[in-house]
Order: structure tokens, then C-alpha cells, then sequence
């Protein structure tokens, strides 16, 4: 499973770990003459790399360094990747850690998956990576047009902010000039004890365009919460009026017509999983950053209980470095559901955007034919451990069946597609 891809429309995969050589993108067939927006990434990039009283003080120059795709200034169709080098990494302030599972951080899950995990400053896990979403995003927002994101803090730790109307021109986004002092009071107060903080985003994106999102695993809810939730810190998304929606009778959740139009937005925008052109609203539950150094109970890799205390560099709240990824995932999304409606609508007639969507396709079945494979050469051992026939000649013609039942349903030749499926097992029983 590419669980690095970022788009499947764009063929975004990201790459690279906290304390490694770089961090970085690969798009694989971009769109060819493009002028490469240098000056707006960096622009970008330095929104995200924000530096503070209670950030981290690691400071990295973030300066693109484009690898191959861009010529003259131009994209050339190529594969595009772009590396951003880490220069200020200190691993050292990691190597007394580096066979313990601190808490609140993936070590431990890690581990358990793959066995090894990398302990400095958390590897692939780390905040750090998210700087190949903001690029990935500024390359795929010229399709986003009139689309305006607004992100505001309406919560920091156990401060409230009354009004989440405008973002305040400050780097928490935080929307009351009165209350901010206390806020950055509130936060020296955490940082002294050692400790961190998170908080509520409230985000809203005006201009959107209506139909976007496909019934019913594909729903524009539901991509937009898994793009929220690959943030590491994001812990809970609520669409529109949120949990009031629980809390209310359905008479007063519904949004109802007058003189033609939706009178109120009570759902964030979506409706059915489609976006009904309505302002798309949402609210971003974020937990604080795990590195603290007040003293915490851990476990190191032989199973023992330790006592750690995590130093280093560390943010005591992270949300302004946070709200750039926010808007990138969220720009990520829409683009790809902006695309794949012109295509399944037919609005565009650019023969290489057809090509290039045909293209991803056609990876993707090459893809799930390999998995299937490995499937069954793990079905093959299991028989041959449990002394299994390897041959099942009434499942194949179940198999056979099924797809020319579904084919016959979505009005494709049955007798084709059950070629296609018999070519399917034929590949999986290779080994």
C-alpha cells in the first residue's frame, strides 16, 4: 500500500525523515510548460517554518533544490522532484533516547509494526516532513482559482476565544486583539512548567464549487478528513455546526430552502458527501506536541519502565507552524476533487489531462494486482501448512460469477471482464 502518496489524480509522493538528508516530493507526470513557481513556494515555506517565543529553535533555511523536471524555469513533463536539505539537525540530543518509547509519540506503535523505528526527532513521524505538503499544495493550487481558506484559533489549551469570525494578525491566527496578551501569558506560563499545548482550529473556504465529492467511499467529507487526520497532531474533525448536531432535533439541523437558496449551513457545506456550494466549515481538534520535559514514565525496548525527561528543541504550541499544513491538505483535496469533476463531467477537453488521469489509472491496476498477488502466495502457505487443497475450482467459479453479476450492473461486457478476471488469477498464481 502507497501510504506516501498524497494524490492519486497528481501522483504526489513525499519522502524523507526528520533528521535525514532531505525531505522531499516526486510528482510523476506533471503537467508539461508550467512556469515553476519558485518564488511562492518559498514564500510558503517560510509561512510553516515560523519562528517564535514558544517554537522550536531548530532553525532550518528550507531552500528548494530542484532534482530534475524544471527547465528553464519551465516544467518539462518529466517526473518533478524537489528536496529540501535539513541542515540544523541535532541527533544527538536524541542518542540517550534512542531505546525508549517516549510517550505520545509513535516510537512504540512503530516499532511494533515494522520492527525498527528512527528515534531522531521521530523520523518520518515528525512535524518536520509536512513541508512537502506546503510544496506539493502550491503546485496544485492554480486549480483552486477563487477559492479562499480562512483558518482561525478558536482554542488554545483551556482559553477560548469568543468570536471565530477573522483570522487576527498574529501567528496563532487567535480572532480577539483584547484577549491575545492573555494568551501569550497563558503561554509562558506552560513553557516555564516545561509542558505544551494544543487547541481548536475553526476552517472555513468560501467560493467553493458545487458537486464536488463521488458517493460513496469517496465522499468529500471523508477525503477531507483523512487528509486532516495524516497530520500527526489532528485528533478530531466536526463539519459545520458540529456537536450540536447531536445535541439538536433533526427540525432544527436541516437546512431548508427560501427563495430558491439554502438559508442556513448548518452541515459545513456538504451534504451526502457532495459539496453543495455552500461555505465549507470545519473544526480541527489538535493535541499538543509530546516532547515536554516534565519528567514522564516510558518504556525502553527490552520491556523495563523508565523515568525521561525529553530535551532538546521543541515547540510548547505548535499551531502556527500547523495552520500552513492545515490549508496545504486541505488545497490538496479540493484540487483533486476540482479535477477529477472536470474530467467525470467532461468540462475539460485537454487531451494530456486525459492522458495523464488514464495513466494513474492504469498504475493503480498494476498496483492492485500486486497486492492480490502477495495475498495469495500468503493464502498458498497457509494451505500448505494446513494441509489445504491449492486448487479450489468452485471459488474461481464463484469469482467468475460475482464479476460478471457486477459487470452486467455497471454496464460493462461480462464476458470481457471475466477475461480480464481469469488473466487476474492467472497473475496472482505466479510467484
Amino acid at each position: 500500500m502507497r501510504s506516501n502518496r498524497l494524490s492519486e489524480l497528481f501522483g504526489i509522493t513525499t519522502f524523507g525523515e526528520s533528521h535525514g538528508p532531505a525531505i522531499g516530493l516526486l510528482i510523476d507526470s506533471p503537467p508539461p510548460n508550467l512556469d515553476f513557481p519558485s518564488a511562492e513556494l518559498c514564500a510558503a515555506l517560510q509561512q510553516r517554518s515560523h519562528k517564535g517565543d514558544f517554537s522550536t529553535s531548530r532553525h532550518e533555511t528550507d531552500r528548494l533544490e530542484i532534482l530534475s523536471g524544471v527547465f528553464e524555469g519551465k516544467t518539462t513533463g518529466m517526473p518533478l522532484c524537489v528536496i529540501v536539505r535539513n541542515c540544523d539537525a541535532k541527533s544527538a540530543d536524541y542518542e540517550a533516547l534512542k531505546d525508549v518509547f517516549r510517550p505520545g509519540h509513535a516510537d512504540y506503535s512503530w516499532f511494533q509494526k515494522y520492527q525498527i523505528f528512527d528515534y531522531r526527532g521521530g523520523g518520518r513521524a515528525s512535524g518536520r516532513e509536512s513541508l512537502a505538503r506546503v510544496i506539493a499544495a502550491d503546485l496544485a493550487k492554480n486549480l483552486l482559482k477563487d477559492i479562499k481558506i480562512e483558518i482561525t484559533s478558536t482554542q488554545i489549551g483551556e482559553l477560548k476565544a469568543g468570536s471565530s469570525s477573522a483570522a487576527g494578525d498574529n501567528p496563532f491566527h487567535w480572532p480577539e486583539p483584547d484577549t491575545y496578551p492573555e494568551l501569550i501569558k497563558y503561554l509562558d506560563e506552560i513553557k516555564s512548567l516545561g509542558d505544551s499545548l494544543g487547541g481548536i482550529l475553526h476552517v472555513s473556504a468560501s467560493n467553493i464549487p458545487s458537486g464536488l465529492g463521488d458517493p460513496i467511499y469517496e465522499k468529500l467529507s471523508a477525503n477531507i478528513a483523512k487528509a486532516m487526520f495524516s497530520i500527526g497532531t489532528v485528533r478530531g474533525i466536526l463539519f459545520g455546526d458540529g456537536l450540536d448536531l447531536a445535541r439538536r432535533p433533526g427540525s432544527q439541523c436541516n437546512d431548508q430552502f427560501a427563495q430558491g437558496l439554502l438559508a442556513s449551513n448548518h452541515h459545513g457545506g456538504i451534504v451526502g458527501g457532495v459539496s453543495n456550494g455552500q461555505d465549507l466549515v470545519f473544526e480541527l481538534v489538535i493535541r499538543p506536541i509530546s516532547s515536554i520535559s516534565i519528567p514522564q514514565e516510558a518504556l525502553d525496548k527490552a520491556g523495563k519502565p523508565r523515568r525521561i525527561s525529553i530535551q532538546g528543541r521543541h515547540d510548547v504550541c505548535h499551531l502556527p507552524r500547523l495552520i500552513p499544513v492545515v490549508e496545504a491538505m486541505l488545497q490538496i483535496c479540493l484540487a483533486d476533487a476540482i479535477q477529477y469533476q472536470r474530467l467525470i463531467s467532461g468540462q475539460s477537453a485537454d487531451l494530456p489531462s486525459f492522458r495523464e488521469s488514464l495513466d494513474k489509472i492504469d498504475e493503480e491496476l498494476i498496483t492492485l494486482l500486486w497486492r492480490r498477488r502477495a495475498i495469495v502466495q500468503k493464502v498458498k502457505q497457509y494451505k500448505q501448512q494446513n494441509d489445504l487443497s491449492p486448487q479450489d475450482p468452485a471459488r474461481e467459479r464463484e469469482i467468475l460469477r460475482k464479476a460478471a453479476k457486477l459487470a452486467e450492473g455497471i454496464d460493462l461486457p461480462p464476458e470481457l471482464v471475466q477475461d480480464l478476471i481469469k488473466i487476474n488469477l492467472r497473475i496472482s498464481d505466479t510467484c
